[in-house]
């Protein structure tokens, strides 16, 4: 598997992007139905345009609109755990951690932040290892510095986790 990186990414404009996408694709199908075009050209532009305006309106969303921030550890997230524990205590953060059955959450107080931690199967791989998916989640102006500091401490915590693991 490869590295990963983080991606901004909104959280609720999934189901929004389908149904913006449904709508206009099939307002476009009845317009052509009445200006008497054939069902099979009328179905060729609906997947068209349904196609187009998904992908289109899903960057436009993303990339604007981002109120998270995603990426993914090739570690198994009971291993990884710790670490995490072990670096907000070092860069002097502070956390409430909340575990549930598949995932951690973590809350930093004053910052309107909160980072989840749970495991993730990539559906690619031939041979499955476990992985772990980070969120941090409710990206906005006020913490935007807060998160970004947060990332780069995982990414640095992740490049030494890794580099340890391949020296022995």
């Amino acid at each position: 598997m490869g590295s990963s990186r983080w991606q901004k990414q909104h959280i609720y404009f999934q189901p929004i992007v389908w149904a913006i996408s449904a709508v206009v694709s099939l307002l476009l199908i009845i317009l052509l139905l009445l200006l008497g075009f054939a069902i099979e050209v009328a179905g060729g532009f609906f997947i068209l345009v349904f196609a187009i305006t998904r992908v289109s309106l899903a960057f436009i969303l993303k990339n604007c609109f981002a109120n998270s921030m995603v990426r993914i550890l090739k570690f198994d997230y009971e291993e990884i755990e710790r670490d995490f524990r072990t670096l907000f205590k070092n860069k002097y953060i502070r956390f409430y951690r909340k575990s549930e059955e598949d995932a951690y959450h973590y809350d930093f107080p004053g910052h309107s932040l909160s980072m989840i931690v749970q495991s993730y199967w990539l559906p690619v791989d031939v041979n499955p290892k476990p992985v772990t998916k980070v969120t941090l989640r409710v990206l906005n102006a006020k913490n935007k510095e807060f998160a970004e500091m947060l990332a780069g401490s995982i990414d640095e915590m992740a490049n030494q986790r890794a580099n340890g693991r391949e020296k022995v």
